[in-house]
Parts: structure tokens; C-alpha cells; sequence
């Protein structure tokens, strides 16, 4: 089964996406091993850049890596797929017998050096969208791609 850990920085605050998060964990749960893990956010205090906020959130993350994982990160830069690339893109990822996890940065996006460092980077899309919003949008778009590959109407 795939195991999946997706670390996004600070807490879900928007009530409404954390039902959908919730949601979507119960319907992956059958499909993949899933853990979310939410790391601190840095307080904008002192006259902290926004590199050095990135910097700092970027260490919390990098420690909450699973070992071997294929690290993901999401960044507007990245890759697009379209559903059906994505799914087989996860399939292939599977196929690493490598856990995954994923990356989702807080508001001033992930740090330079947590970039370098990852095997690949994703994007949800070309549209701006807030980090919590994205992590909704990525629960719902990896449930998706395991449906579609196992035949499953939800995708259609």
C-alpha cells in the first residue's frame, strides 16, 4: 500500500477546509497509508525576512521527512500534470516502493534550500491559491488519481 505524509506548515485555521481535509482522509484511508503533520509556523516578529521565516519553517519540515521518502514539493514553479498524468505519475512513484511525501509551505512558500533538496517538484496549478487551500486540493486530487487507477467512478 502506498504510504503517503504530507507536511504542510502551520495549522488548518479555515473550518470549512479542514472538514474537506477530514473528508478526504477517510476516503483515502483503504487506498493509501496517509499521515498529515503540520509543523510550527514562524511568527513574523523581530524583523524576520522572508527568507530567514522560510528558512527557519523549512527545518522544521525537513525533520518531519519520513527515511527514504521521495520528497515532493509543491511550489508554483513546479510540474503540471493533467489527472490522468498525475495518476500514473503516483503509479510510478509506487512502483519506487519509496514512502512519498509532500511539501506545502506557509505563505511565503518553501525555502531555496528545501527546493534543492527535494526529488521533484509538483504544482497544483498555474492559478495563486492560499497554502491552506492547497492542501485540500492536493488530498482531492490524490484521491482522484488512486480512484482512476482502480476504475472507480468518482473520477468521471
Amino acid at each position: 500500500m502506498l504510504q503517503m505524509t504530507i507536511l504542510m506548515v502551520g495549522k488548518t485555521r479555515e473550518g470549512f477546509i479542514q472538514e474537506g481535509l477530514d473528508f478526504y482522509r477517510k476516503r483515502l484511508l483503504p487506498l493509501a497509508r496517509l499521515t498529515l503533520r503540520s509543523v510550527r509556523e514562524e511568527k513574523e516578529t523581530g524583523g524576520l525576512t522572508p527568507e530567514t521565516i522560510k528558512l527557519k519553517e523549512g527545518q522544521r519540515l525537513r525533520a518531519q521527512i519520513p527515511p527514504r521518502a521521495w520528497v515532493t514539493a509543491l511550489t508554483p514553479a513546479g510540474r503540471e500534470f493533467t489527472t490522468e498524468e498525475f495518476a500514473a505519475w503516483l503509479s510510478k512513484r509506487q512502483e519506487l516502493a519509496r514512502p512519498l511525501a509532500f511539501l506545502l509551505g506557509g505563505h511565503w512558500g518553501l525555502a531555496d534550500a528545501l527546493l534543492a533538496a527535494a526529488d521533484e517538484h509538483l504544482s497544483l496549478s498555474r492559478l495563486t491559491m492560499t497554502h491552506e487551500l492547497a492542501r485540500l486540493v492536493l488530498l482531492e486530487q490524490l484521491y482522484r488519481a488512486l480512484t482512476l487507477k482502480l476504475g472507480h467512478p468518482y473520477h468521471v
